[in-house]
């Protein structure tokens, strides 16, 4: 099946470019799959030469890449390390060559056992943390486990290569480097939908606390279209990454509303995290930032909706492009036991300032995708859910709104599956 994708134009301010940046933006194409080995290959020119200095914040795609430079670079050095130490006992005992070749080959698998064990820890923790009120999608944290195992493994493969002649390590460095290379753009193809959505923390549902009714938790999952994909390493090195697109069942259109510390903004995050894991372009904006776009001075230096916006080192999607928009602390509130019906921004005044510079429905354009709404303000949900559908040209049932609660003290967790069943 052949892959559709939108056209979205890349963007960076001259200011921040250098040589690196510039030959590979010159790779890059206006027409280029968003997704795409272009744009990833783009962004990791960015990571590594582009931008990257003391002032820009670090992406996630320089994180994942710095991760697996660690991953490898743990397989290798302890392999490098205890083997030289057996190589030296080796001759000074005067032992045979298959002596020293077999105790490389033991150091390196004991050192791999090791990190087996490790990440199989860190899977039982995972799943031991994880609130589990949304489904525990256990494929996605095995494949980061075996992808972790995979750089572990490539750099003790390297390290015994070396130890043991040229045209091992030679071998070793061609085999390893379309796996170590198709793994790397599965996983920046995410981390770079994630970091363009503009989403200030990575947040996954299955961690998420607060109260929700099955109504509500069935329409959040619809949404940003939750579900688990089983990964396994072959199908990443041999087949095409087509992630299948789902339409929401039951709202296109989401209000989020509740008492403090109920957990409104970790579920927006959440739905925005995991859309943009499943290869959705999204966006995520407080409504300052909203008005900004739609209401912003028009000079040569406004930032329109349908331009990507450059923000502290992070490129972001185009407003008018994204399927999914999560607007945050829509009406600034501050519910506090003492007040708890202050607004910054009130249903009247948003409506005004947005109809002004738009018409009536400001926000059409957003109508026809998913939305996320977050209010602070629990006293004026009726008045901002005929605010937002008005301005989005849409029915006020085709809004739902969704009512946390704070949670209650987290029960014991269940034993996790057993992740040593699952192959690769």
């Amino acid at each position: 099946m052949e892959a559709t994708y939108k056209v979205i134009p890349q963007y960076r301010p001259e200011t921040r470019t250098t040589r690196s940046s510039r030959a590979a933006e010159a790779f890059d194409q206006p027409d280029a799959d968003p997704l795409g080995l272009r744009r990833v290959f783009t962004q990791v020119a960015h990571d590594l030469y582009g931008t990257k200095d003391v002032q820009d914040a670090v992406t996630a795609s320089y994180v994942w890449m710095a991760d697996q430079i660690g991953h490898i670079s743990l397989g290798l050095l302890p392999t490098l390390l205890f083997s030289w130490i057996w190589l030296m006992v080796c001759q000074s005992w005067g032992l045979a060559e298959a002596w020293s070749i077999g105790g490389c080959v033991a150091i390196t698998l004991a050192i791999f056992a090791y990190w087996i064990s490790k990440e199989r820890q860190d899977y039982v923790d995972t799943y031991n943390r994880a609130i589990k009120r949304f489904p525990f999608d256990s494929s996605d944290i095995k494949w980061n486990v075996k992808t972790a195992l995979l750089y572990f493994g490539i750099g003790g493969l390297l390290a015994l290569g070396a130890q043991i002649g040229l045209w091992w390590l030679v071998g070793v460095l061609i085999v390893s480097l379309w796996p170590a290379l198709r793994v790397a753009f599965w996983w920046l193809r995410r981390k770079l939908a994630f970091q363009q959505a503009g989403l200030p923390y990575l947040y996954r549902l299955t961690n998420f606390s607060g109260v929700i009714g099955d109504e509500a938790m069935a329409a959040v999952t619809g949404l940003c279209d939750l579900q688990e994909r089983p990964v396994t390493l072959r199908k990443v090195l041999f087949t095409p990454d087509i992630v299948e697109k789902t339409a929401p069942v039951t709202a296109r259109h989401l209000l989020i509303t509740g008492p403090l510390r109920s957990g409104k903004t970790s579920l927006a995050v959440g739905i925005g995290t995991e859309f943009a894991f499943a290869l959705g372009i999204g966006r995520y904006l407080s409504a300052a930032k909203l008005m900004q776009l739609m209401t912003g001075p028009g000079d040569a230096t406004k930032i329109v909706p349908s331009e990507m916006d450059y923000d502290d080192g992070r490129v972001l999607w185009p407003l008018i492009e994204c399927d999914l928009v999560i607007v945050d602390d829509v009406d600034g509130g501050l519910p506090t036991a003492a007040a708890p019906a202050i607004s910054a921004i009130r249903p009247v005044e948003f409506a005004a300032a947005l109809k002004t510079a738009g018409g009536s429905a400001a926000l059409a354009e957003l109508g026809g995708k998913r939305t996320v709404w977050v209010l602070g303000n629990t006293t004026a949900v009726g008045q901002w859910k005929t605010v937002i559908a008005g301005l989005m040209n849409v029915r006020e049932d085709e809004v739902m709104t969704i009512g946390l609660q704070v949670a209650l003290p987290p029960t014991q967790p269940e034993p996790p599956p057993d992740v040593s069943s699952q192959t690769a």
